[in-house]
Order: C-alpha cells, then structure tokens, then sequence
C-alpha cells in the first residue's frame, strides 16, 4: 500500500498530536518519536496514561541493575526476539548479560505507527520499530546520565557509560543504572536525544549469539503447542471437509461416553472434543459419525477457478494502479509485441507447527496462551467472542512454530475461546494436520498477463501487466481504520485505493520503462485467501523476471548485462547485480551440464539479486547453489540476515513444487504426503553477500525467496529453451529433485 494512500487514511482515523517545545508527557514521546523517525508527516493520536508510562512501555530498570526490555513483535524464526531488544540495549549503553526479555501483551503504544495495527509480518519489524528502540535506548541514556550528573554533581558531558555503569572517569566514581533509575524517571524527555554513531556501536552490525537458540536447542523452548496450565484439558476439532459447510448431525452422547472425553462442544462448521489428551480427542473424533452439509465453497474447482479466470482477463473491468506515458498506444502501434501469460497457483502456508491456541475463559476474564503474529485483531476476536472489556483479556505470546502470515489470522484463537468458554476449564485445542490444511486462508491463485517490446536499442519501450486476483488483504486488513463491524475473524474487502498488495513489485520496479501500465482486477472468490510469505512480490517477481529475460533473449544480450542498462538509473539495483555477478563467477565458464539463471528484486525496502545454478536430466531439475546479494541498508546481524535469506531461498524452491488444489469444493493436498516442500538433502549449497547502502535499515524476513522462483525458471530456459509460464513446474513436466 502506497505510503501516501496511507497517510490519507490516517489522517481520517486520528487527530493531529498537539506539541509546543517541553509538553510532551512520556506516552506522547514515544508516539511523536516514532513518528518524526519513520515518517515526518505521519500524526498520531496521544493516549492518556500515567507519567511513568514511559519507562514502563519498552523498557524498565529495577533498582538492581536488572534491565527489561518489552517486545512487541513475535519470534517466528526471523531472529527479532534478539535484534530489536539488542539494538535498544546497544544504544542504551546495557549490560547485555544482564537484559531480560518479556513479551508485550495488546496496548496501543507497539502499534505499527504507520498502520495504527499491532502485528508482525510484511518484514516490517526492523524498519519500524528499529529506529523506535535505538531513540528509546537514547532518550533512557540521556535521563541516566542526567540523574547521575546531578548525584555527582558534574557536568553530564564528562559522564562514560559503559555495561550498565555511568562512570566519571576524572575521579574515579561510578554510578549503576539501578542506583539512578528512580531519578531519572521523574526528568523531562529529551525530545532529540542523540543515536550514537554507527563507529561507536559495541553490538549492532556484528553476528550476536541468538537469544532463542539455546532453549530451542536444549527442548525448554514454549512453543503454544507446548503450553501447559494447571486444571488444563485438550481438544482437537473437525469441521466439514469443503470451508464453511455446517455439521448436520452428529451423536453427542456416543462421543461422551468414549473413555477420556471431557465434553463436546459444537464450533462453527464443526465440533469439537474435549479429553484429558490430544490422542484421545482424536480417537473419539475419528470414531464419531459426524455429517456435514456442503457451504459456499460447495462445486469449488481449480479447474473451474482457472476457466473464470481467463474469462475475466478476457472481459473484466481493471483499475488502473500504475500509469505512466501511454503504454496502450505504444503497443497497438508495435509490430513484435512480446505477449505472456503466466498461471500462479494457490499455495497453503503449511506451518511445522499446526495452528493451536490454549485459552480460560471465565466471567471477568480472558486469558490466551497463543503463537500469534496478530496480537491487535486477535485481541479484538477475544473481545467480540466474550464480551469482556479490554483490560480483562490477557495474551501471553509464545514462540511461533513458522508464521508465513497464517498467524496474522484469530480463527484459531476464536475457536479456543469458544471451547474454553463452554468447557468451563483451560482448554488447549490442536488442530490435526488435515485440519490445518483444509482450514487454511491460502495464498490466492492469480493470473497474469504481460506485453512488452523492444525499441531499436533492445530495451522495452512499453510493458502492461493485467493481474487478475483476489485481495490478499481480506483477513489482515487493519479494520479499526475503516471502522468496519462485524466479526474480525471473517475476511472484509478493503477499499480499493489501499488493496494493491496483489500488484506489489510491478507498481515500483528498479527499471526504468518509458510507457508502463499495471492493471488489477479483484476477484471476489469463495475460497479463504490471505497473504503467503512474500506476499505479492513473490508471484509478481517472477512474472517480471522471466519477461525481462524473455526481452534479454530477443535482444541477443547477456542477462546480467541487460539488466545493468535497464536498471542503470537505480544505483541500489546496478550494485546489488555487480554484487551477485562477482559472487558467483558469472563470467566465468560453467562446468558441463551446469546452467545458471538471474533476478533480480526490490521489494520491502530492500533489494536483492539472485543467481541459480542447475542441471538438467531428461525432466529432472538439480538445484545446486544459489548466490544472492542483498541490501537491506544497514545489515544489524549478519548472522540472522544471512539465516534469514537462507532459508527463504528454501522456501522459494519449495513453491516451485508446491500446490494446494480442490474438487467439488474439497483441498486435494491435506499433508506433506501431498503437499511436498523442498528435504535437507536436496537443498543447494547457498551463498550470501550483504551490500551495505547506508539509511534506515528495512527487513530481512521476506525479500529471500522473492526472486529465487524466477531466477530457477531462467536457469531452466538457459538449460533446456523451455519458458516455464505455470507454476509448480510439474505442469511443465519437470521435477525438483
């Protein structure tokens, strides 16, 4: 969503936060800091609190020296639960030995300032809430220091703060955190405090010790599936096997008096079972003779889905999203006009832990236990189901079993709520894999029509894209903006001028294309449909990738070569391709048999090139190495980033074998039997390279796979002259092995 279409919105939501020099109270600070880091023109309304709010939102010191530092946003595998605590506890002049960590619950101060949404995805967290934590840790320093100043009665500026210590080096003398805390507290807020140079920082920019690793390492690690609270019950579920049927009957007593059953509770399109264990929910779901009838995912088909699609690529109306000179009128008089059209398919996001929540619910309160990316609209989902006022719902965040944006949804949390809520005890329900997989909210099947073609110097002189798709938007949509009622666990269409997540990476693209125009139509589709890691830059890079390679190929040139002149006005772009180029050798001579592919990205901030390298037997595909350089600005940890784009190249290769399909309204693929990501043994070897371009630093959760899909593509039309268009590459008849 475009920042301006954003602010527009925002300037509907909320008043304009009034300042005049020294009345910022300690709330304020934080939201007005927040803003004039991340965006000058961004207002936000101020929240009455209490005085010593400040210290107490993101970070708090005890009187002995014990340092807490709050998040606010999930650990999902990304490495967050260390990069952000340890860019405040740098910048604050910490004890990192001696920092704990302690997970927020919902509050309006770790909303996204932009957004106005507490959540975590999009690879959002570092560039929003980075500068956040450095100007918290400053502003505490700064308070600090003052107080210590005036308990040694000494200048400020001849105070050294080094590990949790404020020390006056003329005389010797040294004061702790803790011994002025309670001072500091009571001082006015700096309203500009001073970041510390980059050259001055003992933490950031170098490989840190993950906090979550050892405990994930040793089994100690909470998972939500791991939760367990005193008087607890288990429950597993099952609905009708097309979404949204309903159960039309069932033996409630038979299932009651299965040895172990607690109780049976009715769930919506289903029924639940509630045991002493997982195991013996499950047998006695198995057991129970449950009969559903269809809902409005009844005659569902891939088949037809892709036939209606065409249909309306044919004949719908499409808003225009991106103009610019007059790409129809270039094309209609162009002679050779490249014309492609390329097929992405649904995808589940098939989490290694299956969705779970455990909840207690009584008269006065709600308490989760809950692996969330959705902190706010599950806090709002708790709100609805039980009628209980803000502060009476607790969410104690786990560590997330994978996210990929699935947990950015409160369907499961809503459903615990109402087996909690019936059962009368603390329930922790499990959904079975099956469960998980036909309950999913997918990532929506598009399709994608491009033209482009050449001028007499082999570079586009118009390109179009046509996207057809549903809004990927339609569960994570920060309805609170819109005011929208209603249940917040079921999908709402966003208004159209902030919907454009289905054309992401075409509407800014590092090229520079005179006559260029992308076009979307938005499907209204049955079928649940929600945001898949890389949102719609993953589908629409490889769409733009594989016809600027299509364009390379017409104009006799190399790939790496085309792409330094079509991007040569963007300096990130030309750098991160010199970058993978002399990564990988790519002009040096390839083996035998070996075959490379490129692509390049800018997408979440950051930009990424790409190189794959395969081998081709009959049609089966070898992967075996994947260079990548990236720019993500400033690189905090090299160690997580370089985990980070690792393991989303491994998930981009997952995606070219991967699909979810249905019939009769029915999911095809309801395990890893069906549903196949990329094994351990036939992972490639994986290089990575970070260009350091200076400024904000921006995320580095999402960008890895945004190019991988194309960048294999490529290499698969330099092995064998085949464009693959249609995703998985098993409709072309080529295997991943």
């Amino acid at each position: 969503m475009a920042c301006g279409a954003w602010r527009e919105l925002l300037n509907m939501m909320h008043t304009p936060l009034a300042t005049k020099p020294g009345s910022l109270d300690r709330r304020q600070f934080l939201g007005m800091a927040g803003a004039l880091v991340l965006s000058a023109n961004l207002t936000m309304k101020a929240q009455a609190v209490s005085p010593d709010k400040f210290l107490n939102a993101w970070l708090r010191i005890d009187p002995d020296d014990q340092v807490t530092i709050v998040l606010s946003q999930s650990e999902m595998g990304q490495g967050i639960q260390t990069t952000l605590p340890l860019a405040l506890a740098d910048e604050l002049g910490a004890d990192w030995s001696r920092v704990r960590l302690e997970w927020s619950d919902f509050d309006p101060a770790y909303r996204h300032p932009q957004y106005q949404w507490m959540f975590t995805g999009n690879s959002e967290s570092i560039s929003t809430f980075f500068p956040i934590m450095r100007t918290v840790g400053a502003a505490a320093r700064e308070m600090l220091v003052e107080a210590a100043a005036a308990r040694l009665s000494v200048a400020a500026a001849s105070l050294r703060v080094d590990k949790g210590r404020i020390h006056h080096d003329p005389t010797g003398r040294m004061l702790t955190f803790g011994s002025v805390a309670a001072d500091a507290a009571r001082l006015e807020v700096p309203k500009e405090p001073q970041i510390k140079p980059a050259s001055s920082s003992d933490l950031i920019g170098k490989p840190q010790p993950r906090v979550d690793i050892p405990s994930k390492v040793d089994g100690s690690a909470i998972f939500g599936i791991d939760v367990k609270v005193p008087g607890m019950a288990v429950a597993t579920i099952r609905r009708a096997p097309s979404q949204g049927g309903s159960l039309a009957a069932f033996d409630a007593t038979a299932i009651k008096a299965e040895r172990g059953v607690l109780a049976v509770v009715e769930i919506p399109s289903g029924l639940a079972v509630v045991a002493n264990d997982y195991w013996t929910a499950k047998q006695a779901l198995d057991r129970a003779k449950l009969s559903f009838t269809p809902g409005p995912l009844a005659g569902y088909s891939t088949d037809g889905q892709k036939a209606e699609y065409v249909a309306l690529l044919k004949s719908a109306p499409f808003d225009t999203m991106v103009k610019a000179g007059d790409a129809a009128a270039a094309l209609a008089a162009a002679n050779d006009v490249l014309e492609a059209t390329f097929e992405i398919p649904a995808q589940a996001h098939a989490t290694m832990e299956p969705m779970n929540c455990t909840a207690h619910v009584t008269q006065d309160r709600c308490e989760l236990w809950i692996p969330t990316q959705g902190v706010e609209i599950t806090h709002a989902v708790a709100r609805q189901v039980t009628g209980l006022a803000d502060d009476q719902i607790i969410i104690h965040r786990t560590l997330l079993g994978g996210g990929f944006g699935r947990r950015l949804l409160a369907d499961f949390a809503k459903i615990a709520i109402i087996v909690a809520k019936a059962a009368g005890r603390p329930v922790k329900v499990i959904w079975s894999r099956e469960e998980d997989f036909r309950y999913d909210a997918y990532r929506p099947p598009m399709l994608h029509a491009v033209k482009a073609f050449l001028g007499n110097d082999g570079l586009p002189v118009a390109m179009t894209h046509r996207v057809v798709s549903p809004s990927h938007m339609l569960y994570i949509f920060p309805r609170g903006a819109i005011k929208a009622e209603g249940d917040w666990a079921r999908p709402i269409m966003p208004p159209a001028a902030y919907d454009g997540m289905a054309v992401e990476g075409l509407t800014k693209t590092p090229y520079a294309i005179q006559n260029y125009a992308v076009e979307q139509h938005r499907v209204d589709t049955p079928l649940a449909v929600s945001v898949w890691r890389t949102t719609g830059h993953g589908p629409n890079n490889f769409v733009l990738e594989s016809i600027v390679d299509e364009l390379t190929h017409r104009a006799k040139d190399d790939p790496l070569s085309y792409r330094l002149k079509l991007a040569a006005s963007d300096h990130r772009a030309v750098a991160v391709l010199k970058a993978v180029g002399t990564l990988c050798g790519w002009s040096n001579a390839l083996p035998a048999g070996r075959f490379r592919g490129l692509a390049l990205a800018k997408a979440f901030g950051g930009y990424i090139a790409q190189v794959v390298e395969i081998s081709v037997k009959d049609k089966d595909i070898k992967c075996h190495h994947v260079w990548s350089a990236v720019d993500i600005s400033q690189t905090l940890d090299p160690g997580i980033a370089t985990s980070n784009i690792e393991g989303g190249v491994v998930w981009g290769l997952s995606g070219l074998r991967t699909e979810v399909t249905f019939a009769d309204g029915e999911i095809e693929q309801t395990n890893f039997d069906q549903f196949d990501p990329l094994h351990l043994s036939e992972t490639p070897v994986i290089t990575t390279q970070f260009v350091e371009s200076g400024g904000k630093p921006t995320g580095v959760g999402e960008i890895g796979p945004v190019p991988t899909q194309a960048a294999f593509c490529n290499a698969v039309f330099a092995a064998t002259g085949e464009r693959i268009r249609t995703l998985p590459i098993s409709r072309s008849g080529y295997q991943l092995v």
